[in-house]
């Protein structure tokens, strides 16, 4: 148990009794600017649950109140063609009233000190939304160094007709795929007969929109980095059920249209594929995609734009 009685907290693992209080907090806590989503799941241990080594530690008060959470997880990494284990932090939830008050980095140096070291994970890291300026300095204060590597999500409504302007994609440097075996992840992945990968996001988690910025009555959802808009905007309330496309190829990429309008079919209203900004896969899907997302993977070594990476789709 790690104790701050300065800051009138202490750091314990997680237990079931402390699971609706973090689903609240997570709850309390939307996403986006322009466009606010809820997350909404049924368990707060929904992501880590699919790695084969995971944790979690919670941030009580005095009275045992839940402040913050964190879980983190033992993730594969492929760099350069090398599999590599890493350590992967995330799903960081913290009350607002409680936030400034160092509860955050107290909950990253647990992670660092009670599971990343003793398991030896020297490469560390999380991936998030270019805009969240909070995490970026939490973590800059956590680690004496840090790295970033840039890529974008890109997100196309299956409602809408997918055009891909060029196949001739090449290898990208950057790619996601499964790099895991194991039985319990057969229910939420499918690999179509082209070999493209769906991950089924919406049966991990689901966003509720839960506010749209008045700027937007015109029908412009823009992201936080600046790349296309097109006239569709989520309406307040609705559920945004997501599956992320992996294993993409130029051999499959060409079935994209197809797949899309099948997830349409059975309810699933966005789909979501990760690329870097300078790749042909951007360049190839882009005038289809509702929107970009620059996100980062902000790392504790670096990695190398020019040298191939895979990201695990667990960890997106």
């Amino acid at each position: 148990m790690m104790a701050n009685r300065k800051k009138g907290f202490k750091i314990v693992p997680y237990r079931p009794e402390h699971e609706q209080a973090l689903l609240e907090i997570e709850r309390l806590s939307p996403q986006g600017f322009m466009v606010k989503l809820e997350t909404v799941r049924s368990e707060f241990l929904s992501r880590a649950a699919l790695f084969e080594d995971y944790t979690a530690f919670v941030a009580v008060g005095p009275d045992a109140k839940v402040l913050a959470g964190v879980t983190a997880a033992q993730a594969p990494m492929r760099i350069n063609g090398e599999l590599h284990q890493a350590g992967f932090g995330f799903d960081v939830v913290v009350d607002p009233t409680v936030r400034n008050r160092g509860i955050g980095r107290e909950l990253a140096t647990c992670l660092r000190k009670r599971f990343f070291e003793p398991k030896g994970l020297t490469r560390q890291f999380t991936s998030l939304r270019a805009g969240n300026l909070t995490m970026l300095n939490l973590i800059s204060k956590s680690y004496r160094s840090t790295f970033l590597y840039e890529f974008l999500y890109l997100t196309f409504p299956t409602a809408r007709t997918l055009r891909v302007e060029n196949a001739a994609i090449g290898e990208p440097i950057f790619s996601v795929s499964l790099l895991s075996d194991s039985d319990k992840l057969s229910n939420y992945c499918e690999v179509t007969d082209g070999g493209l990968g769906l991950w089924n996001t919406h049966q991990v988690y689901q966003f509720k929109v839960k506010s749209v910025n008045p700027v937007l009555s015109g029908g412009l959802w823009l992201g936080n980095r600046f790349i296309r808009t097109n006239k569709y905007v989520p309406l307040i309330g609705s559920m945004l059920k997501t599956t992320t496309i992996y294993n993409l190829t130029q051999e499959n990429i060409h079935t994209l249209p197809e797949v899309s309008l099948q997830l349409y079919k059975q309810g699933i209203n966005y789909m979501q594929i990760c690329c870097q900004p300078s790749d042909a896969v951007y360049h190839a899907l882009q005038k289809s995609a509702l929107n970009a997302f620059s996100h980062y993977i902000v790392g504790t070594k670096e990695l190398n734009p020019d040298e191939p990476l895979t990201l695990d789709v667990r960890c997106l």
